[in-house]
């Protein structure tokens, strides 16, 4: 895993040499598990295309991260070709399967000034195709003279905190294909779009915590690319619609489509607040409108037409410009639990829609995002709290220590848990010997991602020591990445979250996975093939340091790495791989409570116990 800079590759990010070619060099050496790093610069990196995206990552390795450091890393179309598709960057889904692809903290501008006809995207998959994987994060399109962000056929996306703005077209254009979940988004900003702030078409599609404004409209669910199956719209505040409705539905008759609507409000929209209609199922948890309405009559801040449904618990309809708070003239039934409606001009209700109470009151607006609560860099992936978290008590000094010879062997440690891409088939104690006993646990998988086991009686930890007795084989071969010993660890599969240190083909170091993005902190020596070692690795606030010396050698006094980083706060503990070649393991201890985690005895060929806890009251013994 190897960090590829593009300024190594030639890219002056200047403002006027084209960096395209370079930065393209640089993902295309990207092997598995690489970094692709665009530094920033006082000015941008200058990128072109005569057809489709300019940086293309269509064919890169898996578990990729192209990354910038902020605001500064800029990425800017050069003056291109109107009335085509061209985008800043992005890739051709359905040119193979995209897997484990992260981008983040980079912007995308699409010099709108001098691109016109819509012609010109920041982030673009096109054409679509499924069996991806891919994650965006702190990501801002801008300027563009088509839409900001646009997924347009491809399964499986990530977006965390993404801003769309200024753009000629729509904030966001969310188009799926069939397989799984087309879009899994939090912490959006749409602001000052042309066309809608998020459009949903075909695939099932989550948003949550979306923060828009002044755009032409706020949301819609669009016909262009297909109907969407789902959509589920969680804590969004929809403003200043200028032209449209706040929330709105442009599907074909009979689309059918299952939304959920829960803490959204609309406020100053120049027509509907919502506008619910079509054959879709509409579930409301909470919606609040503000302002809405307009003439002809039917133009209700709340409209349910055609044949659609509504269930909902609490509807919220006040200071309507025109007509009543709600109109149904749907062939659908709808109900609403509490109704909240005030100072409407053509009252509460006109048409057939069930209430089971009904309140003439104002109500304040709901607890959704503002306008810095959310999107690119922004401390979140919803509202900012305000209030420090109690800090959280100090563990008990405490130590743990196992060279697995007393669990049973050809199966996983019962008080150990597979944890991000492994399954308990990859990990087995075995009947071999290592300097500190009889017996082994041994990695062995059939494929290369980020496995790890947790060890459960640890439990969760900040400040924690943790110390492993291990060898790495096949060093030689690609990818190799093992040897881990893993603190603060969290997550799922895709989104994974740990420190380790990390033994690759030429270099030891100290890595980090945040939200599913890699990086690495520091590398050092030259790890042999076969070689127990034993490491040692520290994290004490934000402050981490490690070192790794061979087996039956003196431990050094120096450390051979310290860091600092704030990403990642606590999180269980344990070993991981990345490889398909066998690691073994034949000791792990950990300190907490300020405990240093204690070495292995090796001087008795057989030790018996599978795992001792020392605490300030003695020693307890298990397993």
């Amino acid at each position: 895993m190897a960090t590829r800079n593009v300024q190594d590759y030639g890219a002056a990010g200047d403002g006027s040499s084209d960096d395209t070619a370079a930065i393209n060099d640089a993902i295309d050496d990207a092997g598995a598990g690489d970094t692709v790093l665009i530094p920033a610069t006082a000015d941008h990196y200058l990128v072109s295309t005569d057809n489709r995206a300019a940086v293309d990552f269509t064919g890169v390795a898996d578990d990729v991260t192209i990354t910038g450091e902020g605001p500064g890393s800029r990425l800017k179309m050069d003056d291109v070709t109107d009335g085509k598709n061209q985008w800043v960057l992005g890739a051709e889904a359905n040119a193979g399967s995209l897997s484990g692809i992260t981008v983040r903290r980079l912007t995308l501008d699409g010099s709108r000034e001098v691109n016109g006809d819509k012609s010109t995207a920041g982030f673009n998959l096109y054409p679509g195709g499924g069996g991806h994987d891919i994650r965006i994060e702190d990501v801002v399109c801008e300027n563009c003279a088509g839409t900001g962000f646009s997924n347009r056929g491809a399964s499986e996306l990530t977006l965390r905190r993404v801003t769309s703005r200024d753009n000629g077209q729509h904030g966001f254009d969310f188009t799926g294909d069939e397989q799984g979940l087309a879009t899994d988004a939090r912490s959006l900003k749409a602001v000052d779009n042309d066309g809608t702030g998020l459009d949903f078409h075909n695939g099932d599609h989550v948003a949550e915590d979306v923060y828009c404004d002044s755009n032409r409209s706020g949301t819609k669910m669009g016909a262009t690319g297909g109907s969407a199956d789902s959509v589920d719209l969680r804590n969004a505040n929809l403003r200043n619609a200028r032209e449209n409705s706040g929330f709105r539905e442009t599907m074909p008759d009979g689309a059918g489509t299952d939304v959920s609507l829960d803490n959204v409000q609309v406020v100053g929209a120049s027509l509907h607040g919502f506008r619910l209609s079509n054959s879709a199922t509409y579930t409301i948890g909470e919606i609040l409108t503000d302002g809405t309405g307009y003439e002809p009559q039917n133009r209700a801040p709340i409209y349910i037409t055609d044949s659609a449904s509504v269930d909902a618990d609490i509807v919220r309809s006040q200071n309507g410009r025109y007509g009543p708070g709600v109109r149904s003239d749907s062939s659908g039934s709808s109900s609403i639990t509490d109704y909240y409606y005030y100072n409407n001009p053509g009252g509460a209700i006109d048409g057939d829609v069930d209430t089971t109470n009904r309140y003439d009151e104002e109500s304040d607006e709901l607890d959704v995002p503002g306008p810095n609560d959310v999107g690119a860099f922004t401390a979140s992936s919803g509202p900012v709290e305000e209030e420090e978290p109690e800090p959280e008590p100090s563990p008990e000094p405490a130590t743990y220590r196992t060279n697995f010879s007393a669990y049973e062997m050809g199966t996983t440690p019962a008080d150990w848990t597979p944890e991000h891409a492994s399954g308990s088939d990859d990990w087995a104690t075995a009947a071999e010997r290592s300097p500190a006993g009889s017996a082994v646990l041994r990695f062995d998988s059939d494929t290369s991602a980020r496995h790890a086991l947790s060890y459960d009686q640890v439990g969760t930890a900040a400040d924690v020591e943790v110390l492993g007795l291990f060898r790495v084989s096949e060093l030689s071969q690609s990818p190799t990445a093992g040897g881990r010993l893993v603190l603060r660890g969290s997550g799922s599969a895709g989104d994974e979250s740990a420190y380790f240190v990390n033994v690759r083909d030429s270099r030891f170091g100290v890595w980090k996975y945040d939200g599913g993005s890699s990086d690495r902190l520091v590398e050092w020596g030259e790890p042999a093939d076969g070689q127990w070692y034993l490491a040692r690795f520290r994290a004490s606030g934000d402050r981490l340091r490690a070192r790794v010396w061979p087996a039956g050698a003196d431990e050094p006094a120096e450390w051979d790495a310290d860091v600092t980083d704030t990403s990642l706060s606590s999180g269980w503990v344990g070993v991981g791989s990345y490889s398909e070649f066998a690691d073994d393991w034949g000791f792990l201890s950990v300190g907490v409570g300020g405990e240093s985690a204690p070495m292995p005895d090796t001087s008795t060929a057989e030790p018996s116990l599978n795992a001792v806890i020392q605490t300030i009251d003695g020693t307890i013994q298990t397993g």
